[in-house]
């Protein structure tokens, strides 16, 4: 019988949005760590690879230190398949005519939100690197297909181009909204999410809204979380601590160290973390550089919410980010041990391609407005 909870960690396998970072040190090493600590737990999760990223590796891969990420790249995917893991989709359209000089890449410093791109961009890159999978993958694993999506920095409006793309290129899952986020900057604005737990058909002029006729589309919100003041406080704690105690490493990567200029790019800082209350940090659960305190909570609380849906099926969707692993492994194996023992009545772990699956068997699953 099925668990009620169905828990799906999609980790945006990627380095740095600004173009900084190493595959082998922010990719490869610390997905290599998620994948022992998951077999351990014998427990499912999905890799959504930056295939935009791959491309402008390839474009330059008569350097050879570009060439030899890039193999490692295409290396690294294929092991994740061999181990038994799901790969799908994400995309940085940032890295679209990015550059190359002394060591270092150049992205777009304005557009990271792919609904901002023009239609044709948007289906050549969306069309490209479901090919680029399908053909790095296919000979060894013929029944392998993309199904999912998870969008780079959140953005995805305007989305009727966006999601007509997805659905042309037989993608049916999307991720990446999440209730309350917003960035002027980048067009962005999904507060007042018309569902902001539970899977839902997205209308394809809003994708905050139910869809009232049919698609092949289902939107899995990111599950909102605000943090008590003790459980935020240690979240803070462990930052500082982790800030002041690290050393950098990345400077050491590239040529001539990385420049103020890309390091300090981010055109989503405008994206509203904080308000006033009791809970003034709006976020939705996730897994990085967290201490286990904060995730154990985090996990917790978004449990009991969603408990009190009377639904026989709900996937829960963590969002991870390997590239921030480093020097968190343990607490991050914690929280699997934590969720594998004391959930193990009500939570499987699972994977995009099995939830599609299951969609397609089930399509109750999904909310909708739509009468057929």
């Amino acid at each position: 019988m099925k668990k009620k909870f169905l828990v799906l960690i999609e980790d945006d396998w990627e380095n740095m949005g600004n173009g900084y970072g190493n595959v082998a040190d922010l990719q490869y090493l610390p997905s290599l760590a998620m994948m022992n600590i998951m077999d351990r737990y014998d427990a499912k999760m999905t890799f959504m690879v930056d295939v935009a990223h791959q491309f402008v590796l390839k474009e330059f891969s008569h350097i050879p230190e570009v060439r030899v990420q890039s193999r490692i790249w295409d290396e690294s995917v294929m092991l994740m398949k061999e181990r038994g893991f799901d790969v799908q989709l994400h995309l940085h359209p940032q890295w679209l005519g990015a550059t190359y000089k002394d060591g270092m890449f150049y992205v777009d410093r304005e557009k990271w939100n792919i609904g901002l791109y023009e239609p044709a961009v948007v289906d050549k890159l969306v069309g490209e690197s479901v090919d680029y999978l399908r053909n790095l993958l296919g000979k060894s694993f013929p029944d392998y297909s993309v199904c999912a999506f998870k969008a780079g920095s959140w953005g995805m409006q305007p989305s009727e181009h966006v999601l007509s793309a997805m659905e042309r290129h037989g993608i049916n899952l999307i991720m990446g909204v999440r209730e309350g986020i917003f960035s002027e900057n980048q067009g962005i604005n999904y507060v007042g999410l018309e569902e902001p737990r539970l899977p839902y058909s997205p209308a394809m002029d809003d994708l905050t809204r139910i869809a009232t006729t049919p698609n092949n589309l289902t939107m899995l919100p990111l599950q909102p979380y605000s943090p008590d003041l003790l459980t935020f406080g240690r979240l803070i704690a462990d930052h500082y601590i982790g800030k002041y105690t690290t050393k950098e490493r990345n400077n050491y990567y590239h040529l001539n160290g990385v420049p103020g200029s890309v390091r300090g790019l981010d055109p989503v800082s405008d994206k509203k973390n904080f308000s006033m209350g009791i809970k003034p940090y709006q976020t939705h659960l996730k897994i990085g550089r967290q201490p286990f305190s904060y995730l154990k909570a985090s996990f917790d609380s978004v449990i009991r919410e969603l408990d009190r849906y009377d639904v026989e099926r709900i996937p829960v969707v963590i969002e991870s980010h390997t590239k921030q692993y480093h020097n968190h492994y343990a607490q991050i194996e914690k929280l699997i041990e934590y969720i594998a023992t004391k959930y193990h009545d009500c939570v499987e772990f699972g994977d995009m391609a099995s939830l599609n699956r299951e969609i397609q068997q089930n399509p109750s699953m999904v909310k909708t407005h739509a009468v057929t």
